[in-house]
């Protein structure tokens, strides 16, 4: 089974006081127990306060859930945005490794194959000099990791120039709510939402998405 691994980590997290790391800590395990319920075999774990790492038995919704994640934490109202400019801009650096697993137990709390490996080893190699890049890919597949990588790579350029309010668009686009739905969740009219989501090229988001989601992963080996 080809399963894909996220390994993230929160970027400038201690520049946000106690207690927005707490509710934000929440606001992600939330997202895990709502992914848990949409994506059978989804888990989730936050470690150590800022690390992240997931768990999809299925490959193809791996970049919906990594934008669900990067849109969940960015849109993140912070009270003082001084000293949180790159907290506000990137939100979380990410890799996602796709691979198979060889053992997965969640009781144990163990997630140990290629993939995870592969995930950790790519957020760990990320150029932390260079943050204008927060989202890579690993893959089994070398042939097509070259393609995915640079696929991510633009998608997150859109991301981390998406403002705080475009990225709570985005989260419920990629949920796919209807614009109106969102209007009436975020309290605003739907030509707002209209304009947020095309100022944040939601139309490119969800052609790269389609062009994911419709990979044969089970090429990977």
């Amino acid at each position: 089974m080809m399963y894909a691994a996220i390994s993230a980590d929160i970027v400038s997290s201690t520049t946000l006081s106690i207690d927005e790391t707490i509710v934000l800590k929440q606001r992600i395990e939330d997202l895990f127990l709502f992914l848990e319920g949409r994506y059978p075999g989804f888990w989730g774990r936050l470690i150590k306060g800022d690390y992240i790492e997931c768990l999809l038995p299925s490959a193809k919704d791996a970049l919906r859930v990594g934008l669900l994640l990067k849109t969940c934490i960015k849109s993140f109202p912070v009270h003082d945005t001084k000293g949180k400019k790159l907290f506000l801009t990137y939100g979380v650096r990410m890799a996602l490794g796709l691979g198979e697993m060889r053992l997965v137990d969640r009781e144990q709390g163990i997630m140990d194959g290629e993939a995870i490996y592969l995930s950790g080893r790519t957020l760990n190699a990320m150029p932390v000099s260079n943050k204008q890049i927060t989202l890579l890919i690993g893959a089994t597949n070398k042939q097509q990791e070259s393609a995915l990588r640079t696929v991510g790579i633009l998608i997150d350029a859109l991301l981390n120039n998406a403002t705080s309010r475009q990225c709570e668009v985005l989260y419920y686009k990629l949920l796919a709510k209807s614009e109106q739905e969102i209007a009436n969740i975020l309290g605003i009219n739907q030509s707002g939402v209209n304009q947020h989501s095309t100022s944040a090229k939601w139309y490119c988001i969800e052609e790269t998405l389609n062009f994911w989601e419709q990979l044969n992963f089970s090429g990977h080996e």
